[in-house]
């Protein structure tokens, strides 16, 4: 896949884990283009993918596309 917009892929892919390396961030230090390298509505599947490449991606960045979770909860990874 080629260098895409984060946002628009985001939107592409609901309730699922994306993983992406980074070519460019905002003023922020946001990621928002870059090059989506794998994508799973299972978080252990994408975490072996990322085990076995990480090395060969250094800048990286990793977001869940579904519900954020209510104020006042907490998510354990």
């Amino acid at each position: 896949m080629t260098e895409v917009d984060i946002l628009k892929i985001e939107k592409q892919y609901p309730d699922e884990w994306l993983w992406f390396e980074i070519y460019e961030l905002d003023k922020s230090g946001h990621p928002v283009r870059g090059k989506l390298l794998a994508h799973s509505p299972s978080r252990s599947a994408l975490d072996e993918f990322m085990a076995r490449d990480t090395a060969v991606y250094p800048h990286t960045y990793l977001i869940y596309t579904g519900a954020k979770p209510k104020k006042g909860m907490a998510v354990v990874l």
